[in-house]
């Protein structure tokens, strides 16, 4: 059976590996990231699983994992208080833990 995407990717291989990298950073599964991006589920697999291109996927996955972890640290600002600090330990918590996981 032929696989379905909901569009055909145009990118560069470079341009996969980050898209990839980035939506596997926010946790998106493989499935849905092959289907929202077009890049061949195969591919995707083999990214997240360290068989093709493990370095520089790795490389970019710890950045859209920081970048992430920032994004949802400032977000935090919008809290105050014990709601604030608690939201900012569980999100320095989930980020550790994401590097451990290596």
């Amino acid at each position: 059976m032929r696989q379905k995407y909901a569009k055909t990717s145009t990118k560069t291989l470079d341009q996969k590996i980050d898209v990839v990298a980035q939506f596997h950073a926010h946790k998106i599964s493989p499935r849905r990231i092959a289907y929202r991006t077009g890049i061949n589920i195969t591919l995707v697999n083999q990214l997240i699983d360290g068989h093709v291109h493990a370095n520089r996927f790795n490389a970019l996955l710890e950045k859209h994992r920081k970048n992430r972890r920032d994004q949802r640290i400032k977000q935090s600002f919008k809290l105050s208080g014990i709601a604030q600090a608690q939201l900012q330990d569980k999100i320095e918590a989930e980020y550790i833990h994401t590097i451990i996981e290596k």
